[in-house]
């Protein structure tokens, strides 16, 4: 009779070991994976809305969408829609609606699309600074010197522009989120959109769009790269000073 051979209890250990450690190896690798490919369809959606932005401008006189306040998507825009927290006129986002095709475009891959369908912002900053800090303006192509330094659109980072329970806001969803007053982007205390490891991490990436329509990942501001003025190089807080 034959011998039957089995595989001992240290032999399966040791298989079991290395299987782990292969496994410990490899997750960190797919994770980085799997958040780089976030980013880069978070960049192309980016040079999406600002392909849009340029259709718009150029069916308006090199006119970009005004900004305002907060925005409910499709609701009617009447005086009454101001009582229930929702501004006069359409956000941003719906002006763009005939160039955009769809508001999937609008959901950034590395936050919950139905707490956050409208991931992006829009430059207010400057043009809030050009019309004294008025609601309802709109930034024209002229007034820009530096396009491939203009911060035109970006990650919005800002947990007060989120409805609960994603955000802070009690608030419905805002479909024109703006940097007028909230400092969006990547200041002390915003949860950064990309490679974030806890969720009250302030250790990532965000991706930011310039009027030249090109986008670059950022993990702190670059003052030789960027620009909240069009025709002067200046921060987000210095951006509304006279």
């Amino acid at each position: 009779m034959r011998n039957r051979r089995a595989f001992t209890l240290i032999e399966l250990l040791i298989v079991i070991a290395i299987i782990a450690t292969l496994i410990g190896i490899l997750l960190p690798a797919l994770g980085a994976a799997r958040e780089s490919a976030r980013t880069t369809k978070c960049m192309s959606n980016l040079r999406s809305i600002g392909t849009s932005l340029t259709l718009y401008a150029d069916n308006n006189k090199g006119t970009f969408p005004y900004w305002s306040g907060w925005h409910y998507w499709g609701v009617a825009n009447t005086p009454e829609d101001g009582k229930n927290g929702d501004d006069i006129g359409p956000g941003w986002t719906e002006q763009l609606a005939p160039f955009a095709g769809n508001n999937d475009v609008y959901s950034d891959p590395s936050r919950p699309k139905d707490l956050a369908p409208f991931c992006y912002f829009l430059q207010a900053r400057y043009t809030s600074a050009i019309y004294n800090k008025a609601m309802y303006t709109s930034l024209n192509e002229t007034q820009v010197q530096f396009t491939s330094q203009f911060v035109f659109l970006g990650d919005s980072n800002q947990m007060n522009l989120y409805a609960k329970p994603y955000g802070n806001s009690d608030r419905a969803p805002d479909c024109d989120p703006d940097d007028a007053n909230q400092p969006v982007v990547f200041f002390n205390g915003q949860r950064l959109a990309h490679g974030i490891k806890r969720p009250d991490s302030q250790n990532g990436k965000t991706n930011l769009l310039f009027m030249d329509i090109h986008a670059a990942t950022f993990a702190d501001y670059e003052p030789a790269r960027m620009t909240w003025r069009g025709r002067e190089f200046t921060n987000w807080q210095d951006a509304r000073k006279d």
